[in-house]
């Protein structure tokens, strides 16, 4: 899934401590930093959501499980 990246989101994923990265997920195996799954996961690390500005897109993986 695809958001918009807007300000009032990074916020809200601020201040609610929003869990969405792979580094949160169960799937993340951090010997290598890739997904259990084997999808393609840069998209979904928190660098890449730190590093998003306006005009951007926020990725949300579709099999995320909370760790």
């Amino acid at each position: 899934m695809r958001l918009a990246w807007n300000a009032r989101f990074e916020q809200e994923r601020r201040t609610y401590d929003l869990r969405g990265c792979c580094e949160d997920c169960a799937h993340f195996v951090p010997e290598d930093a890739s997904c259990a799954h084997r999808f393609p996961n840069w998209e979904h690390r928190r660098a890449s959501w730190d590093s998003l500005r306006e005009g951007a897109h926020v990725v949300f993986c579709k099999d995320f499980d909370a760790a």
